[in-house]
């Protein structure tokens, strides 16, 4: 027995080393080892193996940019550390997970999991001077290294919380550490010179500057591409620094330095960018100064954009794994569908409940006065009674359909018209959910408007394009009579005020109606108002006195019997306000409904 043990010992911890060689070579074959190395382990009730194999994972998917998937795995090797009482080892698993979040800018769990790792690696290494407390105890090799990444993580987060003078005090501190490697300092010393500028010391600034420059410029260092980069920053920021001081000449020098190099990145033209606005304003250039600010406006506007489409990119290759693996593991096509179908809705369900159970907890804890508590109740109530109603109704209609079609041979035109319920059940539920869970996050103060100049006409039109097949289906036409405005406010809040708006529109007028949607400038050409008109059932007194407030809204069919909550519009009124706008409407019970809101206009330069 002990031998079988030992022998399956000795395979799993080689199986995990051909993951290792094969990691960056042949992920596939890579990836088919470290399954086999788990399985085994798992089998063979092999602990450490297990935990090898669950890094290795976790290891294959961080690169792959799977980081959530990466992050799974990396947290049940922290747990077998925890079990097995392997510190060490528990110190490399935070050491990735560390260097997980530092990839997707999580700064919160970047500090946390830099502080789990500095309190295991003290064990080893005294942190203020990097030297090991015992050469005979065991460490990983590339631990000084780690501790250091840490330690400017650190720095790093403050960095970008705008702590600036915590973040200097930080910096200054790590670069007087005595052990720090040379290329280590100058990483520190860039960004001491970074912070000095910020604060608008630059003669301060020169002394870690020069520091780099002197290093980088050498034939040793400058083989280096990384010090090559560092060099850059270095003459950039040292342009930046003798332009605040007045110095021209030494600035215009370092600024064609800087520009001598062939290919830059993304971070280094923001540098480059600062460097000749400073140069610009010390010459007293400042129309040049604005029009180069303008360039550099629109390109870090350009990043931002880039940076949301690989994020969205991300999430989608996230999802694809995610549902590959799913189906893996799922015997029948059709019943993983029905079986995924109910999981999401079961949940999004469990979801709601949580964010309303820390709704009301939040009100309870920060209410003081009585009014407040009975608010929150009668929002609560509300609340409840659309899940039950609203919710729970087509999620059983949804059961019903499926267990039927599980137990029922259909034929394709049954099939067809089934899935048509199924998917008009699951739009509908859909369209509640996403309403329901943006309004409990703003209520909770979970969001903040981040204004930003796009093109009305453009939004509206492919907000217009995604409702058409639900406007077709009542042959009803939309009608997108705006013109070309370019507005200020925050995309995803205005979208989603069209979106319940037009939405709404559809749902109560009458089939082969007419739904048009217009923009006008105010006098004053600082908002501009939009409005959306139907031909529908309109709405009674008693409606149109409560229609924003969501305590006291009652559920109203729509022309062709459509559900409707109310739900919808007590958030476009929250996020028209948090917007600087208003919202209004005027309506005529039989005839139809106008509802107009206003926001702000871009004034240009």
């Amino acid at each position: 027995m002990a031998s079988f043990r030992g022998n399956n010992l000795e395979k799993g911890n080689l199986l995990i080393d051909l993951f290792n060689a094969y990691q960056y070579v042949d992920t596939a074959k890579g990836r088919t080892y470290i399954m086999e190395a788990l399985h085994l382990a798992q089998r063979a009730k092999l602990k450490h193996v297990e935990k090898r194999a669950y890094m290795a994972l976790g290891n294959y998917h961080r690169p792959a940019g799977h980081y959530y998937l990466a992050h799974v795995n990396y947290k049940k090797v922290e747990k077998l550390c925890l079990e097995l009482n392997d510190r060490e080892y528990l110190c490399r698993v935070y050491y990735n997970i560390l260097i997980l979040f530092l990839e997707i800018d999580d700064y919160e769990n970047m500090v946390y999991y830099a502080d789990k790792f500095l309190e295991l690696a003290a064990e080893w290494f005294d942190l203020t001077t990097l030297t090991p407390l015992d050469t005979l105890k065991i460490y990983p090799a590339p631990m000084p290294h780690w501790i250091f990444t840490a330690q400017y993580t650190k720095g790093f987060v403050l960095l970008n919380n705008s702590y600036q003078t915590d973040a200097l005090d930080y910096f200054l501190d790590l670069f007087n550490k005595p052990a720090l490697f040379i290329d280590n300092k100058i990483s520190v010393a860039i960004e001491c010179a970074n912070n000095y500028i910020k604060i608008n010391q630059p003669r301060e600034a020169l002394y870690y500057l020069h520091f780099t420059r002197e290093y980088c410029e050498t034939s040793e260092a400058s083989n280096n591409p990384y010090n090559v980069r560092q060099l850059l920053y270095g003459y950039a920021f040292l342009a930046q620094a003798y332009a605040m001081l007045n110095q021209t000449d030494s600035a215009d020098y370092y600024m064609k330095k800087a520009e001598e190099a062939p290919v830059i990145d993304d971070q280094l033209k923001t540098s480059y960018y600062n460097a000749r606005i400073a140069i610009e304003v010390a010459k007293g250039n400042y129309r040049n100064a604005l029009e180069i600010h303008k360039k550099y406006f629109q390109f870090t506007d350009s990043i931002h954009k880039v940076g949301k489409t690989a994020e969205i990119a991300r999430m989608k290759n996230w999802h694809e794994l995610e549902q590959k693996d799913h189906e893996n593991e799922l015997l029948q096509q059709e019943k993983q569908k029905q079986q995924k179908l109910i999981l999401i809705l079961t949940g999004t369900l469990i979801l709601i409940f949580a964010l309303l159970a820390l709704l009301i907890l939040l009100y309870r804890k920060t209410a003081e006065k009585n009014r407040e508590l009975k608010k929150l109740h009668i929002v609560k109530d509300k609340l409840f009674s659309v899940i039950s109603h609203d919710l729970r109704s087509p999620m059983a209609t949804l059961t019903s359909l499926l267990n039927l079609a599980s137990k029922s041979r259909l034929d394709v035109e049954m099939q067809e018209q089934f899935f048509k319920d199924i998917s008009a059940r699951v739009e509908d539920t859909f369209s509640l959910l996403d309403n329901l869970l943006r309004w409990s996050k703003s209520q909770m103060q979970g969001i903040v408007p981040s204004p930003t100049p796009f093109n009305v006409c453009d939004e509206i039109q492919e907000i217009t394009e995604s409702l058409l097949n639900i406007a077709q289906a009542k042959k009803i036409s939309l009608s997108n009579r705006c013109e070309e405005y370019t507005i200020f406010t925050d995309r995803d809040m205005f979208a989603v005020v069209m979106r319940n708006l037009v939405s709404n529109a559809i749902k109560y007028s009458y089939p082969e109606g007419d739904v048009k949607i217009a923009v006008q400038l105010s006098n004053d050409n600082k908002m501009l108002t939009v409005s959306v008109n139907d031909v529908g059932t309109g709405m009674s007194q008693e409606v149109q006195e409560n229609i924003f407030k969501l305590s006291k809204t009652k559920s109203v069919k729509g022309a062709g019997n459509e559900s409707g909550t109310g739900l919808g519009l007590a958030l476009c009124a929250d996020f028209v306000k948090m917007n600087g706008g208003n919202i209004w409407f005027t309506s005529k019970e039989g005839e139809g409904s106008t509802f107009c809101f206003n926001v702000p206009v871009k004034i240009e330069n």
